[in-house]
């Protein structure tokens, strides 16, 4: 049996995603290791979020269709670069977001913003959707086009009860 983060992946190429910036965290280790050995794909690390919305966003404009995988607390870290560049020029990308802080938590500094980035991204405009089960691969692929089609960012939020269904 796959996975939640094979079968992720897989979902996320389905649908059209063929370019991929992740900065780190621990739920997101298996879809990065999946991400570097992946030759289907073109990946990068970066080293800020913000960064990654400017990589993103050119990648876009070169004919990709980019994700990028992070932390929550990365959403705070590029809310600029998200407002001043790809809501702006509507540069469709998905974020796979870790939602750090739910229920299941083991860092309790991860709470404070895991409560705070929902209303962030209502703040800002950028669509957000919630998944609690790996079963969710499919919907969750199916936000590639939903960003392209709206053109702008959009964010799934995935919970600490996502990543323990077999990642």
């Amino acid at each position: 049996m796959k996975s939640t983060s094979h079968r992720l992946l897989e979902s996320l190429k389905e649908n059209g995603a063929d370019f991929f910036v992740s900065v780190p965290c621990k739920w997101l280790s298996e879809l990065i290791v999946l991400l570097e050995q992946d030759t289907d794909v073109t990946y990068l690390a970066v080293t800020r979020e913000e960064e990654g919305v400017g990589i993103c966003a050119g990648a876009y404009l070169a004919g990709k269709t980019p994700v990028m995988v992070i932390q929550n607390s990365g959403i705070g870290n590029s809310a600029n670069a998200l407002c001043s560049l790809a809501l702006y020029y509507q540069i469709p990308l998905l974020m796979i977001t870790t939602h750090r802080g739910t229920h299941g938590e083991t860092v309790g500094a991860q709470v404070p913003f895991g409560i705070a980035v929902t209303p962030i991204l209502d703040t800002i405009g950028v669509p957000s959707f919630a998944f609690s089960q790996g079963a969710d691969v499919e919907a969750i692929g199916k936000l590639v086009g939903y960003a392209r089609t709206a053109q702008r960012p959009v964010a799934a939020l995935l919970d600490y009860q996502f990543w323990q269904n077999g990642t």
